[in-house]
């Protein structure tokens, strides 16, 4: 995430909302951003509902929940203002809800959306709740999910990597948001190709800890290999375990207790991105701590951005 990029919050005035806008702010001091954006969208089918429930029409009725919900977000504004001195502009649009935060993301040169792992409020309509899921096919940018109040800066981040490049990027991202005393834990699960096969054709236990053995050394030195790359200067550890991603996430996020999980949704091929993809989505639901999804789109804006960057200056050279 660029620091001129902008941070961006999904709100629909729910308590986990609430989470979800502290974090942002916090984030926005952190990182030295200019402004945050705090975004909040009306369903059209709740206005229609309302229209009827009220046998009003529909301007009058979008007027009405637009007041209701300027004030609202007026109080928002001023609460993160006042605590973390970094500017909010309130956003009221009315549609659908993925749409119009793309709509808004690419408009404002959003670099990170910000959202609540539900809705649980009289006012959330499920908003928050549907919309993770929605938004990890879709968005050009990383996704923050909240689930724990903020109390303090990221400290411990636990990094998902398959060693792949979009998992590079991924990392870059999650790093973006370390503070220099943050420690970063790297997880890579591994499995035996065809295993199962192997084992109805009688392989014998040997070989088959032989081939995991073999798996486990290449992992090993990727690892060491993709950490370099990194050039980071953060306490680094790592863990590489046999086993499903999922299940290996899972049992890690649990024993090592990180502020931050950071994945994505691809792996390597058809197979890993099935698994990751359904990961991911599991994580959002399952975890206990805050989770940022690198969507694949996220990352190849990203990489086309670095690209772009690169044919700039070499042209600037030549001329």
């Amino acid at each position: 995430m660029k620091n001129n990029h902008s941070i961006m919050v999904a709100t629909d005035m729910s308590e986990c909302a609430t989470m979800a806008e502290s974090r942002a702010a916090m984030l926005c001091q952190q990182l030295g951003k200019s402004r945050l954006d705090i975004i909040n969208v009306q369903d059209l089918s709740i206005i229609d509902m309302l229209t009827r429930v009220l046998k009003s029409s529909s301007s009058d009725t979008e007027d009405a929940v637009r007041e209701s919900m300027s004030g609202d977000l007026a109080q928002v504004a001023t609460r993160l203002e006042n605590k973390y001195r970094i500017p909010c502009e309130r956003l009221i649009r009315f549609g659908n809800p993925v749409a119009e935060i793309m709509k808004e993301i690419v408009a404002r040169g959003t670099g990170l959306l910000v959202i609540g792992a539900h809705g649980n409020g009289p006012k959330s309509h499920d908003f928050l709740g549907n919309l993770p899921s929605k938004l990890l096919q879709i968005s050009p940018v990383p996704l923050l999910v909240i689930r724990q109040e903020p109390k303090r800066a990221y400290d411990k981040i636990m990094i998902a990597v398959d060693f792949s490049e979009i998992s590079y990027y991924q990392a870059r991202q999650a790093l973006s948001l370390a503070t220099p005393d943050a420690e970063i834990v790297f997880v890579h699960a591994y499995e035996v190709p065809n295993e199962g096969i192997m084992r109805y054709a009688n392989v014998s236990q040997g070989l088959l800890h032989e081939f995991r053995s073999d798996i486990r050394l290449k992992a090993g030195a990727e690892m060491q290999s993709f950490i370099a790359r990194l050039q980071t200067s953060h306490h680094v550890t790592s863990v590489i375990q046999l086993g499903i991603p999922h299940v290996v996430i899972r049992e890690h996020v649990q024993s090592k207790k990180p502020d931050l999980l950071v994945m994505g949704k691809l792996g390597r091929n058809r197979f890993e991105e099935f698994i990751l993809g359904s990961t991911s989505r599991n994580a959002i639901y399952e975890t206990d701590c805050d989770i940022m999804i690198v969507p694949p789109t996220a990352v190849k804006k990203e990489i086309q951005e670095s690209a772009d960057g690169q044919n700039r200056t070499a042209a600037t050279g030549k001329s």
